[in-house]
């Protein structure tokens, strides 16, 4: 059954769409089949019309305007997921079963922000500044979640919201799952938090009874706070843990969780009937560039210094390890310059062989070559007025840089068998993962190229210098990865998510997105990422444990191997046992045995 899904009066009303013709509006009686008593409303306000899997809705020349998508309409096409507002009021196109529900009191505010932020709309008075981000992230979460056919398809979504959120702390989303749990969604982890957060869940086994809204964490300095509710019939908790040296909990942070507790809870009773069995909603993938996940302050602080850049013509240099996302960051630059209008052209230096890439660069006319059948355009000719990016530019050969030197400082070029000068105006970028300046000692790059083509440097870290950028990622895969095979996951094992989160990812994003791909497509519908499922090398890892809070306290007192050994002792040889309190895997502690030589000898019990 398709509905209008809206707040009203302290509930969540649905409106059954069981007629071809509705319409809405104040007026009582016969006026309208649903009054919305409403003054922001006029009497005859809205007629829609039902169709199979969408509505066509009409603005019956109201007062105050119909709005969809932000803009003011008189018709629109409105399908499942999507809403449009009448006034203050903000109407949701659902399926499932009927019922309404009483939201929980700390809601009632945000449903008034939003219907307060329809009507300043209308009245053309929209807010411009944020004065509290928690607040406006707390109504996006709900406006975006009731749209929504499936709660578990938008935890993921929820690292977009929450990761902007500054110096915030340490959250997880967890669900129950047997004598264990599933980690579903978390936030802005550090190094070495993974582990406390396992403490915390095995010293606090009633985290899904009630709230605790404030409890010290001694390793830290900081504290922990949780919020439990149900999930699609699942216990479910809210799991936030302060920063270091933060004592004091932060009452806006208190309030803002329990709200936030409050508005999954919420949604899971909307949706519960649904039962994963509706499709997720199709959505238009970004284009490339258009958006950098990140969760670290030194990303963030990255991207907003390139976005400054962007705006003036200079030539940049971007460096990094492969994967790092060197080319996104070329489009960033591309679409913030006033030159985004024209095109971007990029070409591999090093997939190219050295003598069609002069060609490629500069063009050739007919006959210039054997094989020139036609006359080529080249790419610097092709990008002028643009953004031209030469990926791989240490691998360039060094008589082709001469060329492209003399093109730049002269801004002009022939093509390969040309007479006519062609004069360019163009911005590059260039990439690499290359140390330039020592192919330069070695004779491998020419330093005044060096010079006329780096005007500015851009570095980027590689993923295992930023590991607070790991679990946002791994949300935004998983999701990315779920909708495009119209699937559902319950999340990730604890053992799963360590092991994603401790690897050191030589092949950086690039090789996490391709394992996050892997997994989702060989975990079933509905089931729960396990360990067994992950690449051999990321299971197998050697976890550099003299890091962990267990194996560094020994380091004053004893050696490693005097140290292992007393822990095998004490766990009379039981490996497995000895491995899980190192919190290692069985391999990683096998192999550091063999690397200290210890065995056991007949002699021990």
């Amino acid at each position: 059954m398709k509905y209008l899904l809206y707040y009203l009066d302290g509930f969540i009303k649905k409106y059954p769409l069981k007629k071809e013709i509705i319409t809405i509006g104040r007026g009582k009686n016969a006026e309208n089949n649903l009054v919305v008593p409403d003054d922001s409303i006029s009497r005859t306000h809205l007629r829609l019309t039902v169709k199979e899997e969408e509505i066509l809705i009409k603005d019956l020349g109201s007062t105050n305007g119909t709005y969809f998508n932000n803009q003011r309409v008189k018709d629109a096409v409105v399908k499942l997921g999507e809403a449009f507002s009448l006034g203050r009021m903000e109407f949701f196109l659902k399926k499932g079963s009927l019922g309404e529900f009483v939201p929980a009191k700390e809601l009632i505010p945000i449903f008034k922000r939003i219907g307060n932020e329809n009507e300043d709309r209308f009245k053309s008075t929209q807010t411009k500044y944020i004065s509290d981000v928690y607040n406006e992230i707390l109504k996006q979460v709900l406006k975006k979640g009731m749209k929504k056919n499936n709660f578990k398809e938008f935890i993921p979504e929820l690292s977009n919201y929450l990761a902007s959120i500054t110096y915030f702390g340490n959250l997880f989303l967890v669900s129950r799952q047997d004598e264990s749990f599933n980690i579903l969604f978390s936030i802005k982890q550090k190094s070495g938090v993974i582990n406390i957060f396992r403490h915390i869940m095995e010293e606090n086994p009633n985290i899904f009874a009630q709230d605790i809204p404030y409890k010290p964490v001694e390793k830290i300095g900081g504290y922990f706070t949780s919020y439990p509710f149900q999930v699609c019939g699942s216990d479910a908790a809210l799991i936030y843990i302060s920063n270091e040296n933060q004592a004091a909990p932060d009452t806006r942070v208190d309030r803002f969780l329990l709200t936030l507790s409050r508005e999954f809870s919420l949604l899971s009773q909307l949706f519960a009937d649904n039962k994963g069995d509706d499709k997720p909603i199709e959505r238009e993938e970004l284009e490339p560039g258009d958006e950098i996940i990140v969760g670290s302050q030194e990303m963030k602080d990255l991207i907003k210094q390139t976005r400054k850049i962007a705006r003036s013509d200079i030539f940049v240099l971007i460096q990094g390890e492969s994967g790092t996302g060197k080319e996104l960051f070329a489009r960033l630059i591309f679409k913030n310059s006033p030159r985004t209008k024209n095109k971007f052209v990029a070409i591999n230096c090093a997939a190219i062989p050295e003598n069609l890439l002069e060609s490629e660069l500069f063009g050739h006319e007919k006959g210039a070559f054997t094989g020139a059948y036609q006359r080529k355009e080249g790419k610097l000719e092709i990008a002028s007025g643009g953004t031209l990016v030469l990926d791989e530019i240490g691998d360039m050969p060094i008589n082709l840089q001469s060329k492209l030197l003399r093109a730049l400082q002269e801004q002009e070029f022939y093509r390969l068998g040309g007479t006519t000068p062609i004069k360019v105006d163009l911005r590059i970028i260039s990439l690499t993962n290359q140390n330039v300046k020592e192919l330069i000692k070695h004779n491998k790059f020419r330093q005044d190229l060096y010079y006329r083509l780096v005007h500015h440097t851009i570095y980027i870290p590689p993923l295992r210098d930023r590991k607070e950028d790991i679990s946002v990622l791994i949300n935004y895969f998983t999701n990315k990865f779920c909708r495009l095979n119209n699937k559902t996951i319950s999340g990730y094992s604890m053992k799963t998510f360590e092991a994603l989160q401790t690897y050191d990812w030589p092949g950086n994003v690039r090789q996490l997105e391709n394992e996050i791909n892997r997994i989702v497509n060989l975990t079933d519908e509905g089931d729960t990422i396990n360990f067994d499922i992950l690449s051999e090398e990321i299971k197998y890892q050697e976890t550099d444990y003299e890091k962990t809070n267990e194996f560094s306290s020994f380091q004053a007192a004893e050696s490693e191997k005097d140290y292992l050994l007393r822990l095998l002792q004490r766990n009379n040889w039981n490996k497995s046992q000895t491995a899980r309190e190192l919190h290692i895997t069985y391999q990683g502690l096998h192999k550091k045995l063999k690397k200290l030589g210890i065995e056991r000898t007949e002699t021990e019990p």
